[in-house]
């Protein structure tokens, strides 16, 4: 009975990376044309054109600008917050290398289904090659495994991993002359993570012409 228990728990373990992405919202059309071509949305300055200060729409406070009034000299003690645990932050899309993005989908161990989490991902990601900077752009799409099981195996799960995405792209218009697809199975584990960490379990998309 401690045996199952423990089986149990590391099983729960193991799934716990891949829920935590599968729960986060997806990426936006915008990250993936600024990590393919670097044209990124500029930040709104702190200051209107006239020299005043932004207010923020949901606050009714200024986000900068020179005081209006002189400081109080009381000050405050102000009550001690309570520790939250640091959220778990996301894989960005952009990558290491150069027309290359990590298109974020989770994958359960053995399966190249697509979760309602990973579709939303992918959507956006199609969304993101009909913009205008991305639109004659063609794209490998390479499906990746951990190193559980064997290479056969992986290698066969990677490229059905990889023609999922690519077939969910078609459905979402992008014409599948842009788009050709290939697996690596556990052959290209992500720098600095063990062969059989569940982040290995990805597809990538990198620009071919």
């Amino acid at each position: 009975m401690r045996k199952f228990g423990f089986s149990l728990l590391i099983c729960s373990m193991a799934a716990m990376p891949y829920a935590a992405l599968s729960q986060e919202s997806a990426s936006s059309p915008d990250e993936y044309v600024c990590a393919l071509t670097g044209e990124c949305p500029q930040e709104e300055s702190a200051a209107q054109p006239d020299g005043t200060p932004r207010v923020s729409a949901t606050r009714s406070f200024a986000l900068s600008g020179p005081a209006t009034e002189p400081a109080r000299t009381t000050t405050r003690t102000r009550p001690r917050q309570a520790q939250t645990r640091p959220t778990r932050r996301r894989p960005p899309v952009a990558t290491s290398q150069p027309g290359r993005v990590n298109v974020r989908v989770a994958f359960g161990t053995g399966s190249a289904a697509l979760s309602a989490a990973a579709q939303a991902e992918v959507r956006a990601f199609a969304q993101a090659l009909q913009r205008p900077q991305l639109s004659s752009m063609r794209f490998l799409i390479e499906g990746h495994t951990d190193s559980s099981g064997s290479r056969a195996t992986n290698v066969s799960l990677s490229q059905r991993r990889a023609q999922a995405v690519a077939d969910f792209l078609v459905r979402q218009g992008v014409a599948p002359t842009r788009l050709q697809v290939r697996g690596y199975g556990p052959d290209r584990p992500l720098p600095g993570r063990r062969a059989t960490a569940p982040e290995n379990r990805r597809v990538e998309a990198v620009r071919i012409s």
